[in-house]
């Protein structure tokens, strides 16, 4: 890509922003809310009485705004939380934290890493090698991912109050190793349910949910389920009492680990999968799941 096309692209996203911005700021969070679920399942939701587990983190966004959603939405303040649990072996390598994109120096960074912001989901720029990183455009990148406030795509209050920062972490799949993603739905500190999304080597994804004894849930994917069948080793029971110890005191949360090369490490954690914005198939899958989730009387 040219010079000035990049500049005409990244022009292109800053304005989209503003105007998103200026759109959603238009309506109350939860009229927006409403607004988005009927968009995406067709029906609105039930705040006043819900049931279903995406209604029921709907009304979570809303009404319980507990400081510490903040800080461990935050990815870099999460660490801390995660240190403070006594699981600070589960993090990966950290590099840098920086305000902005000029106070990275690429030759105090190894050959591979991964640059991010701490207050985003899925504006990851993976480097397998900085020789062939185009600076240029991964630093324009990384100051829109800047002004990016993850809130207003979907009123996730968690995301609205956190101070953006970039983070350099290590790179753990380099070449392509492959890595298993166990994600542990938590309720009132207690693993119910595990979805587990596996990447092979060729970059294959595959993904089930089970409950915690690997029996399979009815739970339809785009993707193809998993080419093995899970078993309960001794590292699976360890990533079970991580979850169980990260996830005391929230309503809900959902506690994301991953293994590759033989170690576990701490993804994140997410207190509103798919933003509770989301059309399950079958329907009975959102009930189950909401079945177990207990609201606490409101905070904000």
């Amino acid at each position: 890509m040219q010079q000035k096309e990049k500049k005409e692209s990244l022009l292109g996203l800053y304005v989209w922003l503003y105007r998103k911005k200026l759109f959603v700021m238009l309506f109350s969070d939860e009229a927006y809310i409403k607004y988005k679920f009927k968009r995406l399942t067709g029906r609105y939701p039930d705040l006043k009485n819900p049931v279903s587990f995406t209604e029921k983190l709907n009304w979570l966004k809303l009404y319980w705004r507990n400081p510490l959603l903040t800080t461990c939405a935050d990815k870099y303040e999460a660490r801390n939380y995660v240190a403070s649990k006594g699981l600070g072996h589960l993090l990966k390598k950290l590099y840098g934290v920086y305000d902005n994109p000029r106070q990275i120096n690429l030759d105090a960074l190894p050959t591979a890493f991964v640059l991010k912001v701490n207050h985003g989901t899925k504006q990851n720029i993976l480097c397998e090698d900085k020789a062939c990183l185009d600076w240029p455009e991964t630093a324009a990148l990384l100051k829109f991912y800047l002004k990016f406030n993850n809130y207003y795509k979907a009123r996730e209050w968690s995301y609205k109050n956190i101070l953006p920062r970039i983070l350099c972490e290590e790179h753990l799949t380099v070449g392509g190793r492959a890595m298993t993603e166990y994600n542990f739905y938590c309720y009132d500190g207690v693993p119910k349910f595990v979805e587990i999304l596996h990447a092979d080597e060729a970059g294959k994804a595959s993904a089930n949910t089970f409950d915690l004894d690997f029996k399979p849930l009815d739970r339809t994917y785009r993707k193809p389920p998993l080419p093995f069948t899970p078993a309960r080793t001794p590292e699976y029971e360890n990533m079970l009492a991580y979850a169980s110890t990260l996830a005391a005191g929230f309503p809900f949360v959902r506690v994301d680990l991953f293994v590759t090369g033989g170690k576990t490490y701490f993804g994140e954690m997410t207190f509103y999968p798919l933003s509770g914005l989301v059309k399950f198939t079958p329907a009975s899958f959102d009930d189950l799941l909401g079945s177990f989730l207990f609201l606490p009387p409101p905070l904000d």
